[in-house]
């Protein structure tokens, strides 16, 4: 009897886990966008080296990148422990719940302070963009 229940426990605990998994490759697709945009800020800095300010505006949007990878890397973790911390919550004597929620909520905040900075490297990003923009009309009508 004591094989069913457990065996029944187990299959919640995964159930359970399924949704911070998604997350996990949620992230992944982020961290993925996030690489390209690095790359391709590196290669706009490497353009710009005769402009200060467009080596400015360049190495602000790869900290913001850099940084929003930080802490996408740091969600992963924290869901990573959360997904940990449902399959041990059953098995061990103290109770996680308190520190699952709390892993949770901190994996979110940190989910949403990095797409903060994911649009703030966007905002500096459409800042260069209009930039080239005015430069490109002056060119056209010399």
């Amino acid at each position: 009897m004591d094989t069913i229940i457990l065996t029944s426990t187990i299959a919640e605990e995964i159930q359970l886990s399924i949704a911070p998994v998604f997350l996990l490759t949620a992230i992944a697709g982020f961290l993925n966008v996030l690489g390209a945009h690095l790359s391709r800020a590196v290669d706009q800095l490497t353009l710009d080296e005769g402009s200060a300010a467009g080596s400015a505006r360049d190495v602000r949007r790869i900290h913001y990148i850099i940084w929003s990878s930080r802490l996408s890397v740091m969600t992963a973790i924290l869901v990573c422990l959360v997904v940990i911390l449902i399959f041990l919550g059953d098995h061990v004597e103290p109770d996680l719940t308190g520190f699952i929620s709390f892993s949770f909520v901190a994996a979110m905040s940190l989910l949403t302070v990095a797409l903060i900075l994911f649009l703030m490297q966007l905002t500096v990003a459409r800042e260069r963009a209009l930039i080239i923009a005015k430069a490109g009309k002056r060119d056209v009508k010399k």
